[in-house]
């Protein structure tokens, strides 16, 4: 009695057609998706009147909530700290000195909060300060 084996096939995977689909959801994704950038921190900006200006996408945005919590560009820092929030900006922006800052703080933040963020963009150098405020509804 004789045995029969069966022979091997050359068993491959076409791997064209899947690499074409991931690159046309990659595309697809890329092209419906938005570049707003919303802030994170809810806070309730104080009123001022004054002339309107414009944010660049380029501008540091330094958040400061009534509780205290520092966001600089959608990053919460860990700690309330001057040195804190050089380190964070000084390695996240290169151009740091030449860019503009934009600060909002809560209507309730504490002055002290403030002061120390400002302190520490004068320490780094940053003359391009810019105060987020809504405007007046008085008028």
């Amino acid at each position: 009695m004789k045995f029969h084996r069966p022979q091997k096939r050359d068993v491959s995977i076409e791997i064209t057609p899947l690499i074409d689909v991931v690159f046309l959801l990659l595309i697809f994704f890329m092209v419906t998706s938005t570049t707003v950038r919303e802030n994170i921190l809810s806070i309730i900006l104080p009123e001022a009147q004054g002339e309107i200006a414009t944010q660049d996408n380029d501008d540091i945005q330094v958040l400061v909530s009534n509780e205290g919590v520092v966001m600089v560009n959608d990053v919460q820092l860990n700690t309330l700290s001057r040195d804190a929030v050089m380190k964070h900006i000084s390695a996240t922006f290169p151009n740091y000195p030449d860019a503009r800052v934009v600060l909002g703080g809560d209507a309730d933040v504490r002055h002290a909060t403030i002061v120390l963020v400002l302190d520490a963009l004068a320490e780094l150098g940053v003359k391009n300060v810019s105060i987020l405020v809504r405007e007046s509804a008085s008028d």
